[in-house]
């Protein structure tokens, strides 16, 4: 008995609407439609993906674009530049998705991804990642994304002030912490995602994190 071949959508046309999805202005999550909150693993969405499957595409999308953004957003400090970031990272995984090894997260394969083109575009660029926040008409944007998950360890992000501190201090760190912490704050990556996304070592990952808490804990002890 033969089995029942599906064949999958025309791929040029599931490519044209993953990039037609790109092109909308990036905005905080809508509360997610019935397609949206399939309970596909994300592996499972990169198989569909790379079969042609636009919808799985839309899933991974609506799934990783808060974290992403707000991860670019913060380690690059100027909402222009975070966007230009957050749609490279998407356009890469569009351009790669044959690339994508599911032995692998995705979450780790996404912001190694994203890694990577910041470092790219600082360099082509011919300056170092920001170590502060351009306050050239960008704080507002930062502040209005202050509430996030990005958590104090206090917890107090309701209080715009700390919010405030919080961001100028995560901002402070030495870029390999401010990756790390971010990554694990902001896209909740294991230990183990983030080493392979920055491609270090899970004890190096460590290091970094616990680094940028005392350092965080100590910018913001006036709040204690």
């Amino acid at each position: 008995m033969s089995a029942t071949l599906t064949l999958p959508l025309d791929w040029t046309q599931a490519c044209a609407s993953a990039l037609a999805h790109l092109q909308e202005p990036w905005a905080p999550s809508r509360p997610e439609t019935a397609t949206e909150s399939l309970p596909w693993s994300d592996a499972e969405c990169m198989r569909r993906y790379r079969r042609g499957d636009a919808q799985a595409f839309r899933v991974l999308y609506t799934r990783y674009r808060d974290k992403l953004h707000r991860y670019a957003l913060r380690l690059a400090g100027r909402a222009s530049e975070a966007d230009e970031i957050f749609q490279d990272v998407w356009m890469a995984v569009v351009h790669g998705k044959d690339r994508y090894e599911p032995q692998a997260s995705f979450a780790a394969w996404l912001f190694g991804i994203a890694h990577r083109r910041a470092a790219d575009r600082w360099r082509v660029l011919g300056r170092h990642a920001p170590d502060a926040i351009d306050a050239c008409g960008d704080e507002e944007a930062l502040e209005h994304h202050a509430g996030s998950t990005l958590h104090a360890p206090d917890r107090l992000l309701h209080n715009d002030a700390l919010g405030r501190a919080l961001i100028d201090a995560v901002q402070a760190l030495p870029l390999p912490q401010r990756e790390a912490f971010l990554m694990k704050a902001e896209g909740e990556l294991s230990l183990e995602d983030i080493a392979l996304a920055t491609g270090t070592t899970r004890e190096t990952v460590k290091s970094r994190l616990r680094y940028a808490q005392q350092k965080l804990r100590d910018a913001l002890e006036a709040w204690r």
